[in-house]
């Protein structure tokens, strides 16, 4: 399937993200860019808790039922709105302080996007290759099969709705609001190409629309360092291309990527001195955006905290030095004590709260040294993998040390500063040796570098686009020639000299999951296994259940052919004894009358079966636990062939019938 069929639904699906939120913020007081970058957080927020409800109340989740949901909640942002009197501003206030750009501005801001943030998705689609091509990642195959069960049960709570990845066994809290949105998404066929298509929304409009609005609060008036903010996330592989490929983290992926318009919102609400009926009006959209970040990854909220609090401090000091200057001296004394010791708090409970450790006790190893990390960030290399080195990215790195300078030295926006600091200091604590005391810290996000590292370029590139503006001035002044000129050079530079916004990383680093074998970490599909797989629609019966080792690709039949399988997912299945015993003793089915018990058990109909071993050229994924299932070879009258493809087949099996 061609991206050209899908193009309806990929536009589907980035309205269907932006639009809600977007018109609950509007009408709440929040205006253009700032509403648009928060759109997508909080309709993230309102989707989670909605699905929620649904489940409690028995309303199936459903494109009709979300709109519906959604169209209620913004009929009572719209009643707020009007209720407070924010829907329309009063002449003189300004939300967030920035001014309006001219139209000229929001031409230039619009070809920037499109030069950005459409070579971003052209990389990744070129990347992928069709729209239906599988990701072969090992977190991908529980996001595709989860987004199947949605839409067969009608269910997408966070709180149980995806018990069917463990066979109902269990009902785990599991954060589905990524897999919510992209289930019920207006034409697609198959989950397959949703959530592909969800990567190039992700990326090319969900981030970049965030922090577009994050530069206009940062740097509320002026408007190049808002144009140049596209070309700049572009320029970067860390995020998306590596939370959605390598990664396959859709869910952390969707709150990184709201994460600066979030941010954009909680400097328009606390900034200034407004009435206190704007400040309500803007803090109820605020707090739909936090949900969205936080329901669409619980590790979102600590990103929130490590990229906000040092912000959220400075505005608090703001307010309370000028409470301070009307005599109430004492009082803001205390509320800044009572907000250190609230953060000292929150942190001490996290640390010890057992769901919290359960995520920071994951066991990572380090490297011996934090050099190889920093080399990495200083290029934008991927802290993942071994990647060859195609292009890097300096030019963006010397602008932000420029960035950091000014900053630094004008004192603006010096948080940027501290929550750059910050983020880099646990991406190099999580990539460096294991041993250190500290890394603990870095626990919030599994220990793993290239999660962190995604939060680097919040800061980064918003002090890379102050920087940029600054320079372009400087030089326009100096050379007593228009802004513009100098601006359009220096985009020209960024894109020459990083290869065309990154594009041979860009594309290799999405094709090393998708089209590029061996596929890295391991093959799971051959192309001719896929065929195989999608033609199983047809060539196996609808009552089929079919057992195979979940590394070598059974698990795909799910959401590409609504074939039922023992193994929706490539992790063991907690709580199914008969399962475990079907990975470690099948191949002894003849010998072990247990085994036939649990067949019986399971209801198994068909077998699939895969030679490609981790020794051959393509390097087939490799899983220790599933000895009973590697590398079968039917044969004898229990097998029957149905189906080949590649060194992979389908059998139907009739050795345990009586």
């Amino acid at each position: 399937m061609s991206w050209w069929e899908v193009a309806p639904g990929i536009v589907g699906l980035a309205l269907l993200w932006v639009l809600p939120g977007y018109a609950v913020l509007r009408l709440l007081g929040f205006r253009g860019l700032l509403a648009l970058g928060g759109g997508a957080p909080v309709t993230t927020g309102l989707a989670g808790v909605l699905a929620v409800v649904y489940d409690l109340v028995g309303i199936a989740w459903g494109l009709p039922s979300l709109l519906l949901g959604l169209l209620v909640v913004v009929a009572v942002a719209a009643a707020l709105g009007r209720g407070l009197g924010t829907t329309h501003h009063p002449a003189g206030v300004e939300v967030g302080g920035e001014r309006q750009l001219r139209t000229r501005e929001k031409v230039w801001l619009t070809v920037s996007w499109a030069v950005g943030g459409g070579t971003l998705a052209a990389a990744m689609t070129h990347g992928m290759g069709r729209a239906d091509q599988p990701p072969q990642a090992w977190d991908a195959v529980f996001h595709l099969n989860a987004l199947w069960f949605i839409r067969d049960t009608g269910n997408a709570s966070s709180l149980g709705g995806l018990a069917p990845m463990y066979a109902d066994n269990v009902a785990p809290f599991y954060p589905a609001v990524w897999h919510a949105l992209v289930a019920v998404a207006p034409g697609f066929p198959r989950v397959t190409e949703a959530a592909n298509a969800s990567s190039l929304v992700i990326g090319s409009v969900v981030w970049i629309a965030g922090l577009v609005a994050l530069s206009r609060v940062v740097f509320p008036h002026r408007a190049l360092p808002t144009v140049l903010v596209p070309l700049l996330a572009a320029s970067y592989v860390t995020f998306p291309a590596i939370a959605v490929s390598m990664l396959a983290v859709w869910p952390y992926a969707l709150s990184v990527a709201c994460l600066p318009g979030t941010i954009a919102l909680v400097i328009a609400t606390l900034r200034g001195v407004l009435s206190w009926r704007m400040h309500l009006a803007l803090a109820l959209g605020l707090v739909w955006a936090v949900a969205g970040v936080t329901l669409a990854h619980p590790s979102g909220l600590f990103s929130l905290m490590l990229l906000a609090l040092p912000l959220l401090t400075v505005l608090l000091a703001r307010q309370l030095r000028r409470h301070a200057r009307r005599g109430a001296r004492l009082g803001a004394a205390l509320v800044m004590v009572l907000w250190v010791v609230s953060i000292v708090g929150v942190l001490a409970f996290l640390v010890t709260f057992p769901p919290v450790r359960s995520i920071m006790d994951y066991q990572r190893g380090g490297q011996d040294s934090y050099l190889p990390a920093l080399g990495s960030l200083l290029i934008d290399h991927p802290l993942i993998y071994v990647y060859k080195i195609t292009s890097v990215n300096l030019v963006a790195t010397l602008l932000v040390w420029l960035g950091v300078a000014l900053t630094v030295r004008r004192r603006h926006a010096r948080w940027l500063v501290v929550s750059l600091l910050a983020a880099v200091a646990l991406t190099l604590l999580a990539a460096g040796p294991a041993d250190q005391p500290l890394r603990v810290l870095a626990g919030f996000w599994y220990t793993q570098a290239s999660r962190i590292n995604q939060l680097v370029l919040v800061p980064a590139i918003m002090l890379a686009a102050g920087a940029g503006a600054w320079l372009s001035r400087a030089v326009a002044r100096r050379l007593q020639v228009p802004v513009t000129a100098v601006a359009l050079i220096l985009a020209v530079a960024l894109v020459g000299l990083s290869s065309g916004l990154r594009w041979t990383s860009q594309t290799q680093v999405m094709a090393s999951t998708y089209t590029t074998y061996p596929i890295a970490w391991g093959t799971i599909l051959e192309p001719e296994e896929i065929a195989m797989i999608d033609r199983a629609a047809q060539t196996l019966p609808d009552e089929a259940v079919v057992l195979g080792e979940a590394v070598a690709g059974s698990p795909y039949l799910l959401h590409r052919a609504d074939v039922q399988v023992v193994f929706p997912q490539l992790s063991p299945i907690p709580g199914s004894p008969e399962r475990t015993l079907l990975e470690e003793r099948f191949d002894a089915w003849e010998d072990t009358p247990e085994v036939c018990e649990a067949v019986r058990s399971l209801g198994v109909t068909h077998v699939y079966a895969d030679t490609l071993t981790f020794e051959d050229e393509l390097n087939a994924k490799w899983e220790d636990t599933t000895p009973g299932l590697r590398n079968l070879e039917p044969q004898g009258p229990a097998f029957e062939l149905v189906d080949r493809g590649g060194s992979a087949s389908l059998w139907r099996f009739t050795g345990c019938d009586r």
